[in-house]
Formats: structure tokens, sequence, C-alpha cells
């Protein structure tokens, strides 16, 4: 009796053929999946911006006012605190000492992680950046760093001779002086809230044991904690006061340059502009071009343009 035939086995062409195939569906499929997880990402930010825009509005409801963007009379300390209550983050806020300076104990234990300005949480970050907690150790005054940032309008900091006429939600009452620093009330905001940018996003530098201020928000210093509309979203070189606070990195959409009156940008790791919350709460993504006028007249809140995001 004969044998049965054994089986045909696949020859080399056959078996590159194959592969060939499933390296067409992975790369099919490759660009699918990411624009997936970049829309679940972008909207984790608007998530986050938004609990920012309903902290705000508690702390207005609370104190009668928005808090102020930065304070140095009778110590140092940025926005942030003051709305860490209406963030979830209450254990945070009771260990912060307001009579103090953010830098000095309790507020911050010297080179450690230990104190309340160190304490991080997801509300931080936004996943198209770095998405986790990241660190202001460039001096021993160690601190959180984060993604979000308060809106100072198209004013440099300190504002160059004559002022501007107008103001954006958080700045100084004279542009100038950090002693003096606005405390806006809602009736202000004559542009009307639903016209006002109030905070946006800001790509954190990438190394932490370098002082770079961009998204040193715990900081109450010149250019930290704020974006400015002198630029569009993601667009022009960042200046701050000193090249020590700014690596410039431009392949990583950090370019930066020194300068006496800084400015620094709204900028994001999201395809094609920002997302912002506007000062009734709502959220929107604004797009990189979007015209610079408009962008400008978004981030004043008595200039009186009839502007529109859209």
């Amino acid at each position: 009796m004969r044998s049965p035939r054994s089986p045909k086995a696949f020859t080399l062409i056959e078996l590159l053929v194959v592969i060939a195939i499933i390296a067409i569906l992975i790369g099919l499929l490759l660009p699918a999946v990411q624009k997936v997880r970049e829309a679940a990402a972008r909207m984790k930010c608007s998530n986050n911006l938004k609990q920012y825009g309903l902290a705000m509005h508690n702390f207005h409801d609370a104190q009668g006012s928005l808090p102020p963007a930065s304070f140095t009379t009778p110590v140092r300390t940025s926005w942030l605190p003051y709305i860490w209550p209406y963030l979830e983050m209450g254990n945070v806020a009771a260990k912060y000492d307001f009579t103090q300076p953010f830098y000095a104990s309790p507020n911050t234990i010297v080179s450690t992680l230990n104190g309340p300005y160190a304490a991080t949480s997801p509300v931080y970050y936004c996943p198209s950046d770095r998405g986790s907690a990241c660190y202001a150790q460039g001096d021993i005054y160690w601190r959180a760093r984060g993604n979000y940032v308060v809106n100072w309008g198209p004013i440099r900091q300190p504002s160059p001779t004559p002022v501007p006429s107008f103001s954006a939600p958080f700045g100084y009452t004279d542009h100038v002086s950090r002693s003096q620093p606005l405390k806006t009330k809602f009736t202000s905001i004559t542009d009307g809230l639903s016209n006002t940018l109030l905070m946006s996003e800001q790509i954190i530098h990438t190394v932490d044991n370098q002082a770079d201020w961009r998204g040193d928000f715990l900081n109450d210093d010149e250019q930290t904690g704020k974006f400015m509309t002198i630029n569009l979203p993601n667009g022009g070189i960042d200046e701050v006061k000193s090249s020590a606070y700014c690596f410039n990195q431009p392949a990583q959409g950090l370019p930066c340059t020194s300068s006496a009156n800084g400015q620094v940008a709204a900028r994001s790791r999201h395809t094609g502009g920002v997302n912002v919350v506007l000062c009734d709460g709502s959220v929107q993504f604004i797009r990189n071009s979007i015209d610079l006028q408009v962008w400008q007249g978004m981030s004043t809140m008595n200039g009186g343009e009839i502007v529109s995001p859209n």
C-alpha cells in the first residue's frame, strides 16, 4: 500500500507574502489607534481644565473675586494654593501656611518632596504631554510642576511703558508691580465671561533638575504660572528674564530666549491647537490658526472687542 502524502508546507515566498500583509494591516491600524489615544488624552485634558474652571468659580463665590495670579506682599505665593480646596486637594491645602512664603517651611521642605508644594495630582497633567508627576528641582525649593496656566493677556511681564489701557483676568493693577495683583470680580469682565479666556495649557520642560520656568506653575516669579497672547497658540518664541530659567529646545516645541520683559505662549502636545477654559467655565479647543487679533481679543476682559473663537 502507498503511504499517504504529507501536507504541503509553506514556501518562503508565501510566508513573506503573509508577513507583508500583516505589516500592511498593522500600518493601517496604527494611525487609527494613535488617533483614538490622542482623542482620549485631549478629552482628559479638557476635563482637567473644566475642573479648574469650576474651582475658580467656587473660589469666586466664596471670596468675591478670582484669586491673584501671584502675590508678593506680605509673602510670595502663586494662584494655585488658593483653589486647592476646590480641586479635591483639601488635605494639601490644610498643610499650607499662607503666612509663610511658598519656599519656606512648612510649605516647602528644602531639597525634599515632603512639603505640600511638592504634592501632585492627576489634575495637574495633560496626558498628551508628560502626563505624570514631575517637579521643579532646579533649586533647593522642590515643587510640583503642571500643564495649566492662567491668562495674562497680550501683555509682557513686567509690562514696558506705556502700560496698556486694558487688562486680562490675571495680572497687576498697574501691569508692573508684583505687590499689586489683580483680584478680578466677574462683574469687571465687561467683555463677557463667555468671550474671555481664563486658562490654557503650557508644555512642561522635559528635565526636572533644570530651572526652566515653563510648567513651574507653583512659582510666583515673572513668567511662571501664566501665558500671554502676544503670539498665537504654539507660536513664537518664549522669552523669560534670564537664560538660566529657559532651556531652548525647539525640536520639542520649546523655543526660548531671555528678555527683560518676558512672555510665554500657550502650548500643547495636541495636534493643531490648545485646550482653553473660558471665564464662564466652558472648555473649547482653539486652533493654532486662529486670527491673532481674535486670540488677543479673547484674552482681554475689558477691551471692548466683539469676538468669537469660532
